[in-house]
């Protein structure tokens, strides 16, 4: 979220830029090209939530955070999940980008049901 309200700040600034300048009549093109520098800088984060159930307000039961500018392995901070449920990582600006499908989890005769509902989402920062 941190790196995304400076994104977002970063291009303010540039439109309110742009805005004087083409007030002043001295807005290029190369002022407009610059942008792409701001947006550029985004990275997607992953983060893969393991859920009790296929509600979003469920407790997690597993989690993992990839960031493709960290190494290849997922990211655990810490031992506690970043958030409770699904839906507090949307209210975070996490985009649920797969939801699961219960019809691929029967575990009814394994006993590992603790990575059951798994939820994809990410995030542009």
């Amino acid at each position: 979220m941190k790196g995304e309200i400076c994104v977002k700040s970063v291009i303010k600034e540039w439109i309110n830029d742009c805005i004087k300048k083409l007030n002043a009549g001295k807005l290029t093109e190369t002022d407009l090209r610059s942008l792409t520098t701001v947006l550029g800088s985004e990275k997607q984060l992953i983060l893969y939530l393991y859920s009790k159930s296929t509600n979003l307000r469920s407790p997690l039961g597993g989690w993992a955070l990839y960031d493709a500018t960290a190494p290849e392995e997922p990211i655990l901070p810490s031992q506690d999940a970043p958030y409770t449920s699904v839906i507090d990582a949307v209210r975070d600006g996490w985009r649920i980008v797969q939801f699961p499908r219960p019809e691929l989890y029967n575990f009814s005769d394994v006993d590992n049901a603790y990575l059951t509902y798994e939820f994809i989402l990410e995030k542009l920062v």
